[in-house]
């Protein structure tokens, strides 16, 4: 199953815990618009645990963090903010570190974000579970002050960002 199969019935079989989540990550109408001024703190969301559509003897649990990107050491005069999503997974008997499904994140991420903007995401590395397969995956995504994608400022230094389209 591809990633947009994968995405759709993700939608269809958590769509009220997916709209909670993006309504605490993203606002009420479920879209962040700065209006060229700073996000006022930051924002976090979690949701989990689900269970995989891939493995069902994993769960997952996933959580948003929305920051101003002028807030960042890097260049603290950048408009716009960073979304993060993490993506964990847990061995549903045991409750241990579990490696995740391989596309299993990616359509994930884009049931949170949409298909549009996953297009401009970036897999911001990961971490190894039981078997050395990632464990917890994580994504970032770039918006300018209207909310809308914008590629990784030149400013923000982080090496394993690796833009979505090339994956």
């Amino acid at each position: 199953m591809d990633v947009n199969e994968l995405s759709a019935r993700i939608q269809e079989q958590y769509r009220g815990e997916l709209t909670a989540f993006r309504q605490e990550l993203f606002g009420p109408e479920e879209i962040l618009v700065v209006r060229g001024e700073s996000v006022p703190e930051q924002r976090f969301a979690s949701m989990g645990r689900v269970v995989s559509l891939e493995e069902p003897g994993v769960s997952l649990t996933l959580v948003g963090e929305v920051t101003d990107l002028g807030w960042t050491a890097e260049d603290p005069i950048v408009s716009g903010a960073c979304v993060t999503v993490s993506i964990a997974g847990h061995d549903r008997g045991t409750d241990a570190r579990a490696s995740l499904p391989a596309d299993e994140t990616d359509a994930w991420l884009q049931a949170v974000i949409g298909a549009e903007r996953v297009r401009h995401a970036y897999r911001a590395g990961s971490l190894s579970g039981a078997d050395g397969r990632p464990g917890t995956v994580y994504y970032r995504l770039f918006l300018d002050t209207e909310g809308n994608p914008i590629p990784k400022p030149d400013s923000f230094e982080e090496p394993e960002l690796r833009p979505m389209d090339e994956l």
